[in-house]
């Protein structure tokens, strides 16, 4: 195991957070950076070093916190302005020399009709002109979005979406993403100069709703609701922009958009382990369901 000091921005969020604990479960020299290290106890709890450290921070204020560490994840935020935040915090690491960073992106991030494609494109392109040792983790739609319908599983045996059942897309569950994240920050030697796609698996609602109903041993259906409706529900967990955001992925699934469709065995070139299937996630949590 390597010793090198690794440092993850934006480690409150899902893909942070659940990036920190992967690397502490592997003995990693992992601290989280965070904007306020009081409300981080879990990361502790698990085996991290918690430090003040943010993309918002001035350039040469942050770049005096990485001279610290050697390897950087930057765990792009779900803020308005996450471009201007990424950039910063890779011009930081520009700053502070870092020997390696990884930075999270999105599978359309060549795609500048959508507002995430002109929100993350300006990211890589920044990164690629670093000068730095750099890794992008391109990530599709979250297996784990399904948790956004578990009241509606429990007391309906249903789940919603915007778009036909018969149309396949993929998605990556974020414990599949930290494991891929971690394992290239342990050791990026073979990682340099890399866009990876880490997708979990390539299905429909309707197959989901199969691995569903055999994972919970009862019938699970999925319905095509509109986009009014989905837009409504999802207001519930997040900003206009980022819904309105994620409404455009959904449309480029109905048009079967190359960046929404493409199965990649990225996550098992690096990790040598097999992706998480929505069966198999469904029969980890299914209490929850």
């Amino acid at each position: 195991m390597s010793n090198q000091k690794i440092l993850v921005l934006g480690a409150t969020g899902y893909i942070g957070s659940a990036t920190v604990k992967t690397l502490a479960s592997l003995k990693a020299n992992v601290t989280a950076g965070v904007r306020d290290p009081t409300k981080v106890k879990e990361l502790e709890a698990a085996g991290a070093t918690v430090v003040k450290a943010d993309m918002s921070q001035p350039q040469s204020e942050l770049a005096q916190i990485l001279k610290n560490y050697d390897h950087l994840y930057v765990v792009t935020p779900g803020h308005i302005d996450r471009t201007n935040l990424a950039v910063n915090a890779i011009k930081a690491a520009q700053e502070a020399h870092i020997k390696y960073i990884l930075v999270v992106s999105i599978t359309a991030a060549d795609n500048l009709e959508i507002l995430f494609g002109r929100q993350f494109n300006p990211i890589e392109k920044e990164l690629k002109l670093s000068g730095l040792n750099y890794g992008i983790l391109r990530l599709p739609i979250f297996t784990d979005n399904i948790f956004g319908n578990a009241e509606h599983i429990k007391s309906h045996n249903t789940f919603y979406g915007p778009i036909d059942g018969d149309k396949k897309f993929v998605t990556v569950a974020i414990q599949d993403a930290a494991l891929a994240a971690a394992t290239i920050l342990v050791n990026p030697s073979d990682h340099i100069g890399k866009t990876y796609s880490i997708t979990s698996e390539l299905s429909s609602s309707d197959e989901q709703a199969q691995s569903y109903s055999q994972a919970l041993a009862r019938p699970i259906k999925y319905v095509n609701g509109t986009y009014e409706g989905t837009k409504k529900a999802l207001l519930n967990f997040m900003p206009e922009w980022q819904v309105d955001g994620v409404l455009e992925l959904y449309k480029l699934i109905e048009k079967q958009e190359q960046s929404q469709i493409n199965h990649t065995n990225d996550f098992k070139t690096i990790t040598g382990k097999e992706p998480t299937t929505h069966l198999k996630f469904m029969q980890q949590f299914s209490v929850a369901f």
